[in-house]
């Protein structure tokens, strides 16, 4: 199962929305998927990451199909869950929360890629770990984090996730992270605005 590069880029590009300030659901979960691929092909250890966020996929996609209209963008989900209290009434499922985590996600996603598409060695744990460090590990516990450390000694070669995982010249890689970075950034100002980076 590879990654298509060509496709999550086209998918992120397509998902921006209102000048690069909104981000629209159905077309991000669509790109989400696609960059699922990763976390299912690093090993087993990281197979429960890829059941995670096809879980949180799910529950975004039961609520854009229950309300298309208020779950069309980032914009109008956060609106309408902020205004009737659907954050706190429902706090463990509700789509701002459940989109965070993601959106937290894509950040690693995008170290990870830079890594990937930089490094000259074979092995890539280290940059990787850098890579979670800067990012998932802030908003993770001490018990995920050190999981998380050990699955690093597990991953595959730089040259096998190419191959395997993206079938794809590392080439194609920084374009892809400059579009997830931009996706990243309006998804991130919305949440600042509505201030909601730090849902439980």
């Amino acid at each position: 199962m590879s990654l298509d590069l060509d496709l999550v880029e086209v998918q992120l590009t397509q998902c921006l929305d209102d000048g690069d300030r909104d981000v629209i659901l159905e077309t991000y979960l669509l790109a989400y998927e696609e960059i699922n691929k990763i976390f299912s092909t690093l090993g087993k250890i990281f197979s429960f990451v890829s059941s995670d966020v096809s879980a949180k996929i799910s529950i975004l996609r039961n609520a854009l199909s229950r309300d298309p209209q208020r779950y069309r963008t980032v914009v109008t989900m956060v609106t309408h869950e902020s205004h009737s209290a659907v954050i706190s009434s429902n706090p463990g499922s509700n789509g701002s929360r459940t989109l965070l985590r993601l959106h937290r996600a894509l950040e690693f996603v995008a170290e990870f890629l830079r890594v990937l598409d930089s490094s000259t060695s074979s092995n890539i744990s280290g940059g990787v770990w850098n890579a979670y460090n800067s990012t998932l590990a802030k908003h993770h516990t001490w018990l995920v984090r050190q999981t998380v450390g050990a699955a690093m000694y597990t991953l595959p070669s730089k040259e096998y996730i190419l191959q395997n995982v993206t079938q794809s010249q590392s080439s194609d890689m920084g374009r892809l992270v400059l579009v997830i970075r931009k996706v990243h950034n309006a998804i991130q100002a919305v949440y600042q605005d509505f201030n909601l980076l730090q849902l439980p």
